[in-house]
């Protein structure tokens, strides 16, 4: 039995072990625990092809139909020949029946994973402590469905939306920061045309809502719901509740 590697977010950052893992092309399961949270990360050859934490457990088959980029109905139906399939002796994963009985695009498949592995791994790049361990037996083959993300790919990723929280958290501090529609929108909101979440969120606004309130009641994580605000805010369609609130 092969030995686990261990670490603490202190001396070892998840940077690192990435890098670690990736350049020797490791297979296995990274764990990481904190005080109020844990997470885990599946690699193969040193790719990234499974993520998840205590804020995201949701099934792939739940996470696709709660997107809409498949229904119920056609959940149910690959669910239902995959455990045909079992009996047969079969190998086909959930993903690839959903492409062959033409419920998904390949294509489309391959990006919603590569997003939830980076909505994942943005959350755990911004813990400031917690434990690391990997362990080179478990291999996590059930979650396993042939797509993976390089860890540089991985890496750049968090580096950008880590920046790009860092200008967000200068006006949205906290998620009790409050929001409401600006009673007077400015000269830019004009030329703005909204996508289907932007206007989910601005019709929640009528009254005020937190950050926090937003997330609940969307589903989105709280980097993409205060993405959304920030720029709703710096177009003048909304504004902020109460001045400084919160604490970063």
């Amino acid at each position: 039995m092969r030995v686990a590697l261990e670490g603490n977010l202190k001396d070892f950052s998840i940077e690192d072990m990435f890098r670690l893992l990736a350049s020797g092309k490791k297979t296995g399961t990274l764990y990481l625990e904190s005080a109020d949270a844990q997470g885990k990360v599946c690699f193969k050859n040193g790719r990234v092809f499974f993520a998840s934490s205590n804020w995201q457990r949701e099934s792939l088959g739940r996470r696709l139909v709660k997107a809409g980029v498949v229904s119920e109905k056609q959940l149910r139906q690959a669910l239902g020949l995959q455990k045909i399939q079992k009996k047969e002796k079969a190998e086909r994963r959930l993903g690839q029946i959903l492409i062959d009985e033409g419920y998904l695009d390949g294509k489309v498949l391959e990006t919603f994973i590569q997003d939830q592995i980076n909505d994942t791994l943005f959350n755990l790049f911004r813990w400031q402590d917690g434990e690391l361990r990997f362990e080179p037996d478990e291999t996590c083959d059930d979650e396993d469905i042939g797509i993976s993300v390089s860890v540089e790919n991985i890496i750049m990723e968090a580096s950008r939306r880590l920046e790009m929280w860092s200008r967000i958290r200068e006006k949205i501090p906290s998620m009790d920061t409050e929001f409401v529609i600006a009673s007077t929108p400015g000269d830019k909101t004009m030329e703005i045309h909204l996508k289907p979440r932007e206007w989910m969120l601005l019709c929640y606004l009528h009254g005020g809502r937190s950050v926090r309130e937003l997330v609940e009641l969307t589903g989105y994580n709280d980097f993409e719901t205060s993405k959304i605000l920030y720029g709703m805010q710096a177009a003048g369609l909304i504004q902020r509740l109460g001045g400084e609130q919160g604490a970063p």
